[in-house]
């Protein structure tokens, strides 16, 4: 997991949202689908509370990205809110969508860029980190900085490739993780969501 996954757990504890339908644009309604962390996703995936929308890549499945949901004999399952989708490309390599409220709202785009950097360098297991590009972005239609670092984790090295943007409270996070020597194959999956990226209205 990244440490931008383990973060959205504070967040969710803070900030309790409601049932999947609601939160989760791509659960049938008035089906007894199971919980939303137990189903794949396909093809567009848009997200009601905070307001976005990717393109998951065909070929590709994405999965719930936030805490487990919880079975429920009233409501059938009960979740802590819908912040995005998980989307694997290998056993080695992953996309995220990731959204929360801005953890400190007075930070700007680049005091969130650090913060991410810094959280990074404080996880056990990880060492050698290096920043090798950091830069002004556009995501959609919102100014974003996108970093790219590299690290060694369990004698591999891999590269992070993360894009985040700030827009009324919220921050919108995609994250590209693979191993170094498997970056240039994936960042096609990875440019191709950053493409299909787009804010929509929130009706959370």
């Amino acid at each position: 997991m990244s440490a931008t996954y383990l973060k959205s757990v504070l967040v969710i504890l803070l900030t309790f949202a409601s049932s999947v339908p609601h939160a989760n644009s791509q659960t049938k309604r008035g089906n007894p689908d199971p919980c939303p962390d137990t189903k794949t996703y396909t093809g567009k995936y848009r997200n009601l509370v905070y307001g976005f929308s990717i393109i998951i890549p065909a070929g590709l499945q994405g999965h719930w990205n936030s805490a487990r949901c919880v079975p429920d004999e009233k409501y059938g399952c009960v979740c802590m809110g819908d912040h995005g989708r998980f989307i694997p490309l290998s056993d080695d390599a992953n996309i995220e969508a990731f959204v929360s409220y801005q953890m400190e709202s007075e930070w700007s785009v680049i005091d969130q860029e650090k913060g991410e950097i810094s959280s990074l360098k404080r996880q056990q297991g990880i060492e050698q980190e290096k920043v090798l590009s950091s830069r002004w972005f556009r995501l959609g239609k919102l100014n974003a900085r996108r970093f790219r670092v590299q690290f060694v984790e369990k004698n591999r090295r891999i590269v992070m490739d993360h894009i985040v943007a700030l827009h009324k409270g919220v921050a919108y996070e995609l994250i590209l993780r693979t191993l170094a020597k498997r970056y240039q194959k994936d960042k096609m999956e990875f440019e191709k969501v950053i493409a299909s990226w787009k804010l929509t209205p929130r009706t959370g």
